[in-house]
């Protein structure tokens, strides 16, 4: 009889391993609040069933893995001895292990990877004021026209991480295969005072410093960055300032606009949330190695399947149309969901399954009393064009005009811009 459950214990090894490893591992929760906790009862059943196989090697490789969850050598040693125990006939404990491992990978947004060769104890932390002796690489000659231009929204209170990270994001984006002049990076900077203008500066093509002392807002902040750039870039990236791009990665998100219809899409199914060491290792080899990309045997990661955001590409006409991010927003979560959505509605919005890399940085996240993200209250898909401008600038440091304000295309970006 057909199952949707796999018969290969392969498969089903594996899920239990990823299954044990996230729930014992305490940085998974800090990857995503809101995906770990919604998988929560599906890992607890596969941990009580793990602890009643009746096999004592298979009790003492879930107690190792429980103290060491990120060694390779005890997930390698697991796994092996589960697909034993499916080849020696298993039993009933074995079937319902594997059934509710299955049943956790099937309904958790949460996985886990650790690479062969990964070694999280011999790195050293690469900080922002290592990265700040490189070279910056090129920047925009005089009369070069963008075709493309890169967002990227920023804030940084320490201690540091984020700072350190943007400044890996904007080197990796200098070192790209298509020709300089064809792309613009802007940083935009949401903060009380303009703290890492001059540590940014070199690294970027613009600068903007959009003034707000509360809460990060991200939506008002990508807003900004699209209409106070100056020129008329065709395709807009929106990109988290903790991703850490390959060599290849604008030539091949814009070969994707060559597409008959195409109007933007996701970069990624999967974002991998590296660990410290990983993030540091993987800055090593993409910036002073220089490789082209980085390679996944070397890094441990918390993934988080499908989450929209981190890296959107789409055509400034489309990004208009919907009327750019909606910027009721506030703090962490739920902007970037919606503007997917308000694309897909309106546009031709495709996904692709590109890797990316997620610098590691405390977590901001937090969740509402009633385990909802904190702006769970704003209807889905009400957010539109309107008469007002986005990305005002100077929103937040004065009371809103009665008056109408002018068109995003007449504004000057203000005296922070470079």
């Amino acid at each position: 009889m057909a199952t949707l459950t796999p018969t290969d214990p392969e498969p089903l090894a594996t899920a239990v391993v990823t299954t044990l490893a996230v729930h014992f591992d305490p940085q998974a929760r800090e990857a995503s609040i809101f995906y770990w906790e919604r998988g929560l009862s599906y890992r607890e059943a596969v941990v009580a069933a793990a602890e009643r196989t009746g096999d004592e090697t298979t009790s003492c490789l879930v107690g190792e893995l429980r103290e060491r969850p990120a060694d390779p050598a005890v997930r390698l040693a697991l796994h092996t001895r589960l697909v034993e125990l499916a080849a020696d006939g298993g039993g009933e404990a074995l079937e319902t292990l594997f059934g509710r491992a299955w049943a956790a990978e099937s309904n958790s947004r949460l996985g886990y990877h650790l690479g062969r060769h990964y070694d999280g104890t011999s790195q050293a932390v690469v900080r922002p004021e290592r990265l700040g002796t490189r070279a910056p690489g090129d920047g925009l000659g005089p009369g070069d026209a963008p075709q493309v231009r890169v967002v990227v929204p920023f804030r940084d209170r320490g201690p540091g991480l984020r700072l350190r990270n943007l400044l890996a994001c904007l080197q990796a984006l200098r070192d790209q295969s298509v020709p300089r002049a064809f792309y613009e990076v802007t940083v935009v900077e949401s903060d009380d005072t303009p703290r890492w203008r001059d540590t940014v500066l070199p690294h970027t093509d613009h600068y903007l410093f959009a003034c707000k002392p509360d809460s990060f807002n991200k939506s008002w902040a990508v807003n900004a960055g699209v209409v106070n750039t100056p020129g008329r870039a065709e395709i807009i990236c929106i990109l988290d300032a903790d991703a850490l791009v390959d060599r290849d990665f604008i030539a091949r998100n814009v070969a994707r606009f060559h597409q008959p219809g195409a109007m933007g899409h996701l970069s990624y199914r999967d974002m991998w949330c590296l660990d410290e060491a990983a993030t540091s290792w993987a800055i090593e080899e993409r910036l002073w190695r220089r490789a082209a990309e980085v390679d996944p045997d070397h890094l441990r990661a918390f993934v988080l399947r499908r989450p929209p955001g981190c890296c959107v590409w789409v055509r400034t006409s489309a990004f208009h149309r919907i009327g750019g991010m909606d910027e009721r927003f506030e703090g962490w979560g739920g902007e970037d969901n919606d503007f997917a959505y308000r694309m897909d509605t309106h546009s031709a919005f495709d996904h692709y399954n590109d890797p990316l890399l997620h610098m590691y940085h405390p977590s901001s996240a937090v969740l509402r009393e009633d385990g909802e993200l904190v702006n769970a209250h704003i209807p889905a898909l009400s957010w539109g064009p309107s008469a007002e401008p986005i990305g005002d600038l100077h929103r937040f440091e004065r009371p809103a005009p009665t008056g109408p304000r002018p068109a995003p295309h007449e504004r000057r970006a203000d005296t922070h811009v470079s």
